[in-house]
Formats: C-alpha cells, sequence, structure tokens
C-alpha cells in the first residue's frame, strides 16, 4: 500500500522527538534542537540508498557527532550547525524532507544526479545562508516554490534535468547576486522574463529544453557580466533583439531548436568579440552566413544547421584556426564553381577541428581534394544529400580518429577507395545512394569498431567480401540494390553483432544459404529477397529467435518449409514468396500469435491448410499459385480434402469450370445491371440514391436512432464533420446497453449524398480490427418529413488522435508517449496496408489525418470517416479514372493532400502514403502541417529534412523529450521513423514507399525500442 506524506512526515517528528528524548544531553543545545532534527527528518523520507551513504547517519551520544555524518559539513564559525550538505550522485531515492528549511545556516545544499521525487519543499526558502543551491538530475516535480525568491545570497541555482513546471516565479527578481541560474530540461512554460535583466550578477543563464515561448526580452542585454545564455530547445519566435548582439562579454550563446526569424548582423564578428560558441541551430534564419563570423578569434563551435542561410560559405571562414565544430547542414547554401569550395582550404588551418557537416545543401561540383587537408583529429564527415560528383578524394584515409563518414545521397562515382580500411575508429560508413561501381573493397573488413555500413543502392558489383565477418560490432549491414554476385559468405552469417538489419536484396547472389546463419541470434530483419539463392531453407535459421520479418522471396530455394521454423515466434512478416518450395503449409503457422503478413504464394506447396490464426484472415495471407493445396477457410476456395481419385478430379475441375463460368456471367450481368443504373443515374434520376445504399445493412429507424442519443442533444454530440455530426447513441440497459456513434449527415451540404454513398460502398467491403466498424445505416425521413440519412458505427470511447496529439485546455486529455505513438503508427499502416493491398478493387481513404483516426480504451487506433474514399476498379479506364477524380484538387485536408492531386492528377494509394507520411511526422514533432510556423518556403516534411540526421531530437514533440525517455531511446525512434516519414512524402509519387514496407519498418523499429538493456550500450552509435 502506497505510504501517504502526512504519515511520512509524522514518522520523521516521532523519530526526531524520540532522538532528542534518547539524548537528553543535546536537548538543551540550540544546534541539535533544529540541525539533528532536521537531518534525521531527511533520511527518514529516504526510501532506497543503494550506495548505504547513510549508514553513518546514527545518533551515537555526541552533541555533535552529526558533523561526521556522511555528506555532512558542519560550520567552524558556529558549532554544531551545518555547513553544507551534499550527496550528489549516490542513487537516493524518496522525497526531500521540509525540515532541511531549518537548517539556518547552511550555505550549500547538493542533492544532485539522485532520484529524489515529489515537489521541492518550499520551506527551502528559510535557509537565508544558502549560497549553492544544487537539485539538478532528480525526478522533482510541481512548479518552483515562489520563497525560493528570499535566497538573497544565492550564488548557484540549479534544477535543470527534472519534471518541474509552471513559470520562473516572478520572487526570483530578488535574486540579485545570484551568477548561475539553470532551469533547463524540464516544463517550464511562459515567457522568458523580462526581469531576468536586473540580475546583473548573472553569468550564465540555462533556460534550454523547456516549452518557454514568445520573444527573447531585450532587457536580457543589461546582464553586463553574462558569458553564457542557453535558450535552446524552446518555442521562442521572432527576431533576436539586435542589442543582445552588444553583449560583448558573451563566450557562449546558444538559441538552437526555437522559431527564431530574421538574419544574422553581418557585423556580428565584432559586436561579439569574445564569443567561443555560437548556435542557433535549428531555427528560420536567412541571408548569407555573415562573413565576419571569421574575425573572432576565439570562436570554437560554430552550429548554424536546419535554417534558410542560402549563398556561399564563407572563404575564410577558417581563418582563426580554432574551430573544432562546423556545422552548415540542412540550408540553401550553394557551391557550383570551385572557388565556392575554397572555404575547405580555411577549415585545414583549424588544427582541433573535430565535426564538419555540410549535408542536405545545394552543393554541387566535384568535391576538392583539399578535404584531405582537415585537422587530423576529425571525428565526423557528413556530406550527404547534395549534388557532389565525382571522386571520393585521395587522403581519406589520414583521417584515423574518424567516427563518422557519410557521403550518401550524391552523386559520386568511381570505385570506393581501399585506404577508407585504415579508419580503424569509424564507427558508421554511409555511402548508399551514389553511383560508385566495382568491387567492395575487402579492407572495410578492418574496420572493427564499424556499427553501421550502408553501400546500397550504387552499381557495386564482385562478391561480398569474406572479411566481413571481422567486423563483430556491426549492428546493421545493407547491402541491397547492387549487382553483388556469387555466394554469401559465411563469415557474414557469424556475425553475431548484427541486431537490427541484414539487408542483401536486389542483388545477383546464388548458392545456398549456408547453416551458419543461425549465429545471427540477435536479428530482427532478414531481407534476401530477389537473388538467386538456391537449395534448402536451412534448418539453422530456427535459431534466429529475434527475428520479426524474414523475406525470402524471388528467389531458387526449394524443398519444404522446415518445422525449425516453429521457434521463430516472434515474426511478424514472412515472406517465401516466387521459390520453388513443396510439401505442406506449416502448420504451426497458425499459432504465431503476432504473424501479421504471410506470403507462400507461388510455389509448389500441397495438402490441408490450416484454418485457424493467421490463416482465418484472408487480408493477410496469400497462398495464390501454389500445387495441390486443400481444404482451409471457404476464401481460399480450395476443393475439400482429402484429394478424390484422379478420374473424380476431372470431374470436380469441370464442374469448377462450369460453376465460374455460371458465376462469371451472373456478375456480367451485374456489371451491365449496374451500368444502367449509373446511366440512369446520370439522367437525373431522383430515387438512384437510395438504390445505391448496400443491402447488406440492416436498417434502422430515424425514431430508434433519435432516442438513442436524447434527440441529437449537444451533450451526446461528439464532434462535427465537413459533412454532418457525430453523436454518442445509446440503447438497451444493463449488460444489454449498446453504445455507438451516429454519423448524421447534412443533407443540404453540397456533396453529403455522396460521401454517404461513397463510405457505405467502402465500409460495405472492409473487415479490419484497424478500421471502424460500421453496424447499420439509416435513410428515411424525420419527424418533419426531411431526408435523413446516418451511419451508426462502432464507438471508440477514447476520442481522435488529433485531441491527444493537439490537446486544447479544455480537454481532458495527456499526451501520447513514444510507445503509444509508434503503436498507433504501426495501426494505421496496417489498416491502410489492408485497404490498399489485401482488398480486391483497393481502396483509397483519401483523408488520412489524426482526426479521422480514433483510439479505444488500449490506445489502439482505428481508422474512420470513408467519406471522401475511392474504389479503384482495375476494369475502369483511364478516362474514367480521370473523370471520378476530377474534383481530387479538394479531396482531403490542407496539409495532408499530396502534391500531384493540385495539379489534376488521379486518386492513387500513393496519394493515400503521402498523407500517411505527413501523420507520421506530425506525432514525431508534435507540429500541424498547417502550424504558422511552416512559411511558403518551407513545410512539415522539409523541416524534418533539414533536422536529419544529427538534430531530430531537438524537432521532436516536447512532450516526448520530457518524458525521461533515455536519449539512446529517443535517437533509436527519432532517427528511422523521421526517414520513414520522409520516404512516403517523396514529391514523385512513384518514389514513395509501399504501405506494407511502412509496416514492416515500423515493426523492427518497435522492436529495437523494446529490446533490452543490451542494446543501450549500442544505441547512441546507430544513427
Amino acid at each position: 500500500m502506497e505510504t501517504r506524506p502526512w504519515l511520512l512526515r509524522l514518522i520523521a517528528i516521532l523519530t526526531t522527538t524520540t532522538a532528542l528524548l534518547l539524548h537528553p544531553s543535546t536537548s538543551s543545545s540550540v544546534s541539535t534542537a533544529h540541525d539533528l532534527p532536521a537531518l534525521l527528518s531527511f533520511k527518514s523520507l529516504i526510501t532506497k540508498d543503494p550506495l548505504g551513504a547513510l549508514s553513518s547517519w546514527t545518533t551515537n551520544g555526541s552533541t555533535h557527532g552529526f558533523c561526521s555524518w556522511t555528506g555532512v559539513e558542519c560550520s567552524s564559525a558556529h558549532p554544531g550547525h551545518v555547513k553544507a550538505l551534499r550527496l550528489q550522485g549516490l542513487g537516493l531515492s524518496g522525497t526531500i524532507s521540509p525540515f532541511l528549511g531549518n537548517l539556518s545556516r547552511l550555505r550549500a545544499l547538493d542533492l544532485s544526479g539522485n532520484k529524489l521525487q515529489g515537489q521541492i519543499p518550499s520551506s527551502i526558502g528559510n535557509c537565508f545562508a544558502l549560497r549553492t543551491l544544487n537539485l539538478s538530475v532528480n525526478s522533482l516535480s510541481g512548479a518552483i516554490p515562489p520563497a525560493m525568491g528570499n535566497l538573497s545570497k544565492l550564488l548557484v541555482l540549479s534544477v535543470s534535468k527534472n519534471d518541474i513546471s509552471g513559470t520562473i516565479p516572478t520572487s526570483f527578481a530578488g535574486l540579485a547576486t545570484v551568477a548561475v541560474f539553470s532551469v533547463a530540461r524540464n516544463h517550464v512554460h511562459g515567457q522568458v522574463p523580462p526581469w531576468l535583466g536586473n540580475l546583473t550578477a548573472l553569468e550564465d543563464l540555462n533556460m534550454a529544453d523547456n516549452i518557454m515561448s514568445g520573444h527573447v526580452p531585450p532587457a536580457l542585454s543589461k546582464l553586463i557580466n553574462l558569458r553564457s545564455l542557453t535558450v535552446a530547445i524552446n518555442n521562442l519566435q521572432g527576431l533576436i533583439p539586435p542589442v543582445l548582439f552588444n553583449m560583448s562579454s558573451l563566450e557562449c550563446l546558444n538559441f538552437g531548436s526555437n522559431q527564431l526569424s530574421g538574419s544574422l548582423p553581418q557585423d556580428i564578428g565584432s559586436m561579439l568579440p569574445n564569443l567561443k560558441k555560437f548556435s542557433v541551430f535549428y531555427n528560420r534564419f536567412e541571408g548569407q552566413i555573415p562573413a565576419s563570423l571569421s574575425n573572432i578569434s576565439s570562436l570554437e563551435h560554430l552550429s548554424l544547421h536546419g535554417n534558410r542561410f542560402r549563398g556561399r560559405i564563407p572563404s575564410n571562414i577558417g581563418q582563426s584556426g580554432r574551430l573544432t565544430v562546423f556545422e552548415v547542414g540542412n540550408n540553401e547554401l550553394q557551391a557550383t564553381e570551385s572557388r565556392d569550395w575554397d572555404f575547405l582550404t580555411s577549415l585545414a588551418n583549424c588544427s582541433s577541428l573535430l565535426l564538419v557537416n555540410l549535408q542536405l545543401n545545394n552543393l554541387s561540383g566535384i568535391l576538392p581534394n583539399s578535404i584531405g587537408n582537415l585537422s587530423q583529429k576529425l571525428e565526423g564527415l557528413r556530406v550527404g544529400g547534395n549534388q557532389i560528383a565525382g571522386l571520393i578524394p585521395t587522403g581519406i584515409g589520414r583521417y584515423l580518429k574518424l567516427a563518422i563518414l557519410e557521403f550518401a545521397d550524391n552523386r559520386f562515382t568511381g570505385t570506393i577507395p581501399s585506404d577508407i580500411g585504415k579508419l580503424s575508429n569509424l564507427k558508421e560508413l554511409s555511402l548508399f545512394q551514389n553511383r560508385y561501381y566495382g568491387e567492395i573493397p575487402s579492407s572495410i573488413g578492418n574496420l572493427s569498431q564499424l556499427n553501421l555500413l550502408a553501400l546500397s543502392t550504387n552499381n557495386l558489383e564482385g562478391s561480398i567480401p569474406a572479411t566481413f565477418g571481422n567486423l563483430t560490432e556491426l549492428i546493421s549491414l545493407d547491402l541491397a540494390s547492387n549487382l553483388l554476385s556469387g555466394k554469401i559468405p559465411e563469415e557474414v552469417m557469424r556475425i553475431s553483432s548484427l541486431a537490427l538489419f541484414l539487408n542483401l536484396s536486389n542483388n545477383l547472389l546464388d548458392g545456398p544459404i549456408s547453416p551458419h546463419i543461425g549465429q545471427l541470434a540477435n536479428l530482427a530483419i532478414i531481407d534476401f529477397s530477389s537473388n538467386k539463392l538456391s537449395g534448402p531453407i536451412p534448418n539453422a535459421l530456427g535459431s534466429c529467435i529475434a527475428l520479426q520479418f524474414l523475406h525470402l522471396q524471388g528467389n531458387l530455394l526449394q524443398g519444404q518449409i522446415p518445422k525449425e521454423l516453429m521457434a521463430l515466434r516472434g515474426l511478424e512478416e514472412l515472406d517465401l514468396s516466387n521459390n520453388n518450395l513443396s510439401g505442406p503449409v506449416p502448420e504451426f503457422l497458425e499459432s504465431f500469435q503476432l504473424l501479421k503478413n504471410l506470403n507462400l504464394s507461388f510455389n509448389h506447396l500441397s495438402g490441408p491448410v490450416p484454418d485457424k490464426g493467421i490463416f482465418s484472415n484472408a487480408s493477410v495471407i496469400s497462398l495464390t499459385s501454389n500445387g495441390m493445396l486443400c481444404g482451409g477457410p471457404v476464401f481460399f476456395h480450395f476443393p475439400t480434402c482429402p484429394y478424390p481419385s484422379p478420374d473424380k478430379l476431372a470431374s470436380h475441375k469441370l464442374l469448377q469450370i462450369l460453376v465460374f463460368t455460371a458465376v462469371g456471367a451472373f456478375i456480367l450481368l451485374g456489371v451491365c445491371i449496374a451500368a444502367r443504373c449509373y446511366v440512369n443515374k446520370s439522367r437525373g434520376d431522383a430515387h438512384q440514391d437510395q438504390e445505391n445504399i448496400p443491402e447488406m445493412f440492416q436498417r434502422i429507424s430515424y425514431t430508434e436512432l433519435h432516442s438513442a442519443t436524447d434527440s441529437f442533444s449537444e451533450e451526446n454530440l461528439v464532434g462535427r464533420g465537413s459533412f454532418g455530426s457525430v453523436y454518442k447513441g445509446t440503447s438497451g440497459s444493463g449488460a444489454n446497453l449498446i453504445t455507438a456513434a451516429v454519423k448524421v449527415l447534412d443533407v443540404q451540404r453540397q456533396g453529403a449524398t455522396r460521401s454517404f454513398i461513397s463510405e457505405c460502398n467502402a465500409l460495405k467491403m472492409i473487415r479490419h480490427r484497424k478500421l471502424v466498424k460500421v453496424i447499420t445505416v439509416c435513410d428515411s425521413l424525420d419527424h418533419s418529413g426531411n431526408q435523413f440519412k446516418a451511419l451508426v458505427l462502432e464507438f471508440i470511447p477514447n476520442g481522435s488522435l488529433d485531441k491527444w496529439l493537439h490537446p486544447s485546455t479544455e480537454d481532458e486529455f495527456g499526451t501520447p508517449n513514444l510507445m503509444q505513438r509508434l503503436n498507433i503508427a504501426l495501426d494505421v499502416a496496417e489498416a491502410l496496408e489492408y485497404l490498399h493491398d489485401h482488398i480486391d478493387p483497393p481502396i483509397v481513404h483519401c483523408d488520412v489525418k489524426p482526426s479521422n483516426i480514433l483510439l479505444d480504451d488500449d490506445m489502439v487506433a482505428h481508422l474512420g470517416d470513408f467519406g471522401l474514399a475511392k474504389i479503384i476498379r482495375a476494369e475502369k479506364s483511364k478516362q474514367s479514372l480521370a473523370d471520378q477524380s476530377c474534383s481530387v484538387g479538394i479531396k482531403g485536408t490542407i496539409g495532408y493532400v499530396a502534391p500531384e492531386y493540385g495539379t489534376g492528377t488521379e486518386i492513387s494509394v500513393e496519394g493515400d502514403v503521402y498523407s500517411y507520411g505527413v501523420l507520421l511526422l506530425e506525432m514525431l514533432t508534435g507540429r500541424r502541417p498547417t502550424d504558422p510556423f511552416f512559411s511558403d518556403t518551407t513545410n512539415l516534411p522539409k523541416y524534418v529534412e533539414m533536422a536529419c540526421p544529427g538534430n531530430l531530437l531537438e524537432t521532436m514533440d516536447v512532450n516526448i523529450r520530457c518524458n525521461q525517455e533515455p536519449q539512446a531511446v529517443l535517437e533509436l525512434f527519432a532517427a528511422p521513423v523521421s526517414r520513414l516519414g520522409l520516404a512516403c512524402c517523396r514529391g514523385s509519387a512513384r518514389q514513395r514507399i509501399k504501405m506494407g514496407d511502412v509496416v514492416k519498418e515500423l515493426g523492427a523499429i518497435k522492436q529495437i525500442i523494446m529490446a533490452s538493456q543490451n542494446y543501450a550500450s549500442w544505441s547512441t552509435k546507430l544513427y
């Protein structure tokens, strides 16, 4: 049972009273009467002391015995009084005792780096002698007590990295002596208080990583002694007051990840001559990078990435020779001529340079050899996402401390230089999506610390080097979409560290799969699809017990599906299609609870088909084009088992032909009748609407709905949409009580009737647990004789995702945590995959957005509102498709509509993929695509793209970042989810990822995040 706070306080009082009674000699001491009870009270509220730090805190009869306790320092000027209490980094759990406020001579209180919870006691404001108060890195909550503003002698105040909320108390305006003030990494909101400018003793002001908003107050310029100003990762907006650039004492100025705009002063170099760190990453700054930054001789750290800076990089940016970090990625910077690359020659002067980030700009031309003359201390070099051509410059192998080398998504050609193998500290090598050819250098096998190797989408040929077996720290290997041939080396199958991805798909690999594949016991994804692999599926594959996705389709594999695969209980996707497999369909697959997609089509399987588990869901399994399968659920249309004799089999097939011919004739007749109905409708048949409503739905009367919704009362109003309103309806009582959602169409609204029929036609075809179910329909007259149309749908109690992502002050919603968002994204992806790939003809939803996604009591997402849905029928001509899409420009919701729809392009499943991508990025960042934060020149996908990959955490929804998730977990979530969202939002519809692949990728992300603590040690290195 949880111990109540008042009981803990009572225990503390009784404890201290007992101590005084046991030691009457101390009861007369003024010091003991206050300090000893306060210390004992503190100890009594500590619930866990893993290092035994407080084991010495016992009374021993000495008047001032507590002065020898761990962490306690007594005053020499005032014997028996505690001068300092320092218990930092001891793992203490519990709450802070309010009796600490009785330590009247306390000058230093440091409880940082523990696991303390609860609120900061306001009584600490009674410790008037305090000079240092450090409560950072705990789990303290609530608001900062205004009484702490009474600490007029305070020099250091730090409450950073807690769960503190509220605003900075106005009483802090009296802290005239404080020099260090840090409230970073909390939930502090409100505006930056202008009165902070009155605290002229301040030298370090840190308010980073909160949810503060508004403008930067010009009054901060009065802080004449300020050396470090950090307000990064907030929601500040507008311009930086020009007077702040006159604060010549500043050594650190960090405004990163806000919504600040404007341009930087061109003479900033003379205004801030002592600056060591200047960081304005991920804002809206524009214009050119001031060349005067080169004149700041003390400048060491320059982070300008994620803005809209354009033009050329100043050619003498590194002339001071002191730069260690140079980040200008994710801007609109250009390099078209060889002289535009002169800045690299300047950076060669910086002998301590650690990081260069030029990625995601408009840099083009040939990367000069001068990039090989940079500091030999270089640890990170990123130039991906440009249009740079030519070869990888010679001399790249001299950077022996390099940990990240990222040249991906450019136009590099030539061969991969073998001296890359000299980079013994390399952890990430990303060269994917270029035009490299030739063989993969075997010297890459020397990179023993490599975690991530991505060489996909090039023209690499030859065999996979056997030296890859030396990469014992490798987590992800992607060699897909090349021209690699030969056998898969056994050495690759022995890289037991592989835990995320092994992708060798779309190559020319042949031969059998080595049984050593069983050593990849921690691997989540194996994709060997679209090669020429032969032989049987190795039994040892059953040892890969962490597998979630196994793709072996499009090969020449033969033999039976091994029974050893029954150990792969975590499988979510299994695709063995387009091979030469034979034998029975394994029965053990029907017991795989997590299996969501099974494709065994285009093989030579035979025998009975199981009918339980995944085999009972036609939308997620494919067994087409196999040999002699029989039995199974009726939707497979397989013959009954056991097989009849050959003569009977022939007659049975003849009977099937006759039946199918008859059915085909009836279908053809039905098509003709439907076509005639369509013509009648186009001629103005007033009764056709009624006939278009699917008869499969049992009708309900207006009177029943009127009663169930209490006359459609405001109290039962759930929400309003484009074509009507949704009410909560109830009928029955007790155990027979039924709750439903009643969607009432506004029949006077243009397009409402068409929306009603469209939704009926779509809903009659779908049966999926992640889609809102239709119960019945009503097409009748109301009590006034007016036309009335309504859909009665499954009631989803937790409201829409929109209200969870963007709760208003009236809403009682929280915000979804990281895992809830990931599960919701996966739910919606599975629903769309079903609509696109598992229904014939496919359905395009046309309006994927948070308000159309409903959450049940278990936070499972259900996709609803099919009023704009379109059924893509293969038999329609292109002209008819164009006709049905003639108004596509207004289909859907602004911000989520695919860009091609604005040009009159026909509706397609790729349009849904784009909308889903925007949804995914909205769940990542917490920003709507229509957020005023975005201007005419940018949008949500562009904003995330600019942040990739190094600064994604700054763009994440603050509600995720403030949930105390480890940074490694946040990175594992942000990097792949952002890449997936951007893959959905590609400008060309043909280049967008398929929903089936989205489901697969999200499943892999979920597996990694849920993985054991073994992943924590490498997660921060992965991206």
